[in-house]
């Protein structure tokens, strides 16, 4: 009998989720978090493990991004409207901030002669959280444009972040891996012209929720 009622409250609950897409926004917010966590957790390791400047930064990244979601998460359904608005623009300063250091990054590896490189199961694993990343961030945008919950809304700024991320990092580690000898050239122009498109986008989004937000909160 117990088991049975766990599996209708279980039931009960997934319903709930199905129905209010507030409710589907959060628990998705919940779960991108652990999933970032995670990736952070296999790029940190990585990163020690074959002493690669980018895997490190990339590791702090997306350990950053964690840590913003969970400062979203934290207390959100008692903040009110001020408090929210005030986390969403914090939010932007701090992906604005961690634009600029990955540009730097960026650079040193790109024109010191450092290469993006990763083992083998680390590609395909870099190529998996990309798919989920892109899919993600396309489908909050979708899903989530009529809703003007501060928190939903920095959420699917970090997504659109972390998906961009991702494609550089896995473009350019694709071309070390599977390119040829005299693939050196065609590396450095696919990594430049990436790397700038997702530095704009991202500062863009960033400035744009620093102003949406300024703006919310003189509007009290």
């Amino acid at each position: 009998m117990k088991e049975t009622g766990k599996k209708s409250h279980i039931r009960a609950a997934v319903k709930d989720i199905r129905k209010d897409d507030r409710l589907r926004a959060e628990v998705l917010l919940y779960f991108s978090f652990a999933v970032n966590l995670s990736y952070a957790v296999l790029q940190g390791v990585t990163g020690v493990a074959d002493r690669s400047l980018w895997a490190g930064t990339l590791a702090f990244y997306y350990i950053t991004l964690s840590v913003i979601r969970a400062y979203l998460l934290l207390g959100h359904k008692k903040a009110d409207i001020v408090k929210k608005w005030k986390k969403y623009r914090n939010s932007a300063f701090i992906m604005l901030v961690l634009n600029f250091a990955l540009l730097g990054i960026h650079c040193i590896t790109l024109y010191m002669g450092h290469i993006i490189a990763y083992p083998g199961y680390m590609i395909y694993a870099m190529a998996i959280y990309t798919f989920y990343a892109a899919i993600m961030a396309i489908r909050n945008v979708v899903l989530y444009r009529k809703y003007n919950d501060p928190v939903i809304l920095a959420n699917k700024a970090l997504a659109l972040a972390a998906a961009s991320i991702s494609v550089y990092s896995l473009q350019s580690a694709m071309i070390s891996e599977f390119g040829d000898g005299d693939s050196e050239q065609f590396r450095v122009i696919m990594s430049s012209c990436v790397g700038a498109g997702v530095f704009v986008l991202i500062s863009a989004v960033s400035v744009f929720m620093i102003v949406k937000g300024t703006k919310a909160l003189r509007r009290g």
